[in-house]
């Protein structure tokens, strides 16, 4: 269904792809460097945090209020690869930023559906 709310949801989540892209980015550029902890961006807190953005409207006492996220970056301290204290694993991160890459081409294919789709609603098939 083609709705201004799902084309901003669409482009949101884009710049969430784009942003991340950078980060998965920066950590493969410091896969050498020692101790350097590997970051990324946390999808479910990103998500919550823009679901929490929502106005809310308590119809009854007994409804919870809504509360305000943090940052949804996260630096992983999972333990280090190397001796180095270094945590990042170079061939992990290029496959999370190849997973991302096409997670954003799927994200771009469908927009541009969307507008297609839009466009033939306005002029028809012509």
């Amino acid at each position: 269904m083609i709705t201004t709310k799902s084309i901003d949801y669409m482009i949101k989540s884009m710049d969430w792809s784009a942003e991340r892209q950078k980060i998965l980015a920066h950590n493969i550029a410091n896969a050498d460097t020692p101790g350097y902890k590997r970051m990324d961006l946390d999808f479910p807190g990103a998500l919550k945090k823009s679901i929490e953005k929502l106005e809310l409207k308590r119809t009854h006492p007994a409804h919870l209020s809504g509360t305000e996220t943090k940052k949804s970056l996260l630096q992983n301290d999972w333990g280090s690869v190397r001796v180095d204290q270094n945590n990042v694993d170079a061939e992990v991160e290029m496959i999370r930023y190849s997973e991302n890459a096409l997670y954003f081409q799927g994200l771009t294919q469908e927009l541009n559906n969307q507008f297609r789709r839009l466009r033939m609603a306005i002029g028809g098939r012509s």
